[in-house]
């Protein structure tokens, strides 16, 4: 199987998938939705390891550009929101903590959490990497 017919699945799957959800939030079944989601995902690990995708080096340095910049843009983003947030919750003379926004204070800890949690991932990964490929400071 080669690309293009792969992309053709994951389209068909996909708005399967979109399909099934939506007749489970119409009826209130959150079990179809689950399992719905569940079965396409096994589907298209199944059909992708029959897929042979290649890819060239120029490909790979993209997609390693592609996940710094992200993670260089998002990580900064979501701890700055969790910042305000936080602080927009606690201020007594702000307009948000008059009682109507009493959510800030649990969105701005879940943002705080999930940047923790980004951090560690990361600061994990590169642990591993630098490892991986030789860069642990053992060298004389």
């Amino acid at each position: 199987m080669n690309v293009k017919r792969y992309k053709q699945i994951r389209i068909a799957v996909a708005l399967f998938v979109g399909f099934i959800v939506s007749i489970a939030a119409v009826q209130d079944s959150y079990i179809l939705a689950f399992f719905g989601v569940i079965t396409g995902m096994i589907f298209l690990v199944l059909v992708r390891s029959k897929t042979k995708i290649k890819i060239d080096e120029r490909e790979k340095t993209i997609r390693e550009k592609a996940a710094q910049m992200t993670y260089a843009i998002f990580a900064p983003t979501i701890g700055i929101g969790a910042f305000l947030l936080l602080i927009l919750s606690y201020g007594k003379i702000s307009v948000f903590s008059k009682g109507d926004f009493t959510y800030l204070e649990s969105l701005g800890m879940i943002f705080a959490y999930l940047t923790l949690f980004l951090i560690t991932l990361y600061a994990i990964s590169y642990y591993f990497f630098n490892r991986k490929y030789g860069g642990g400071g053992n060298e004389e």
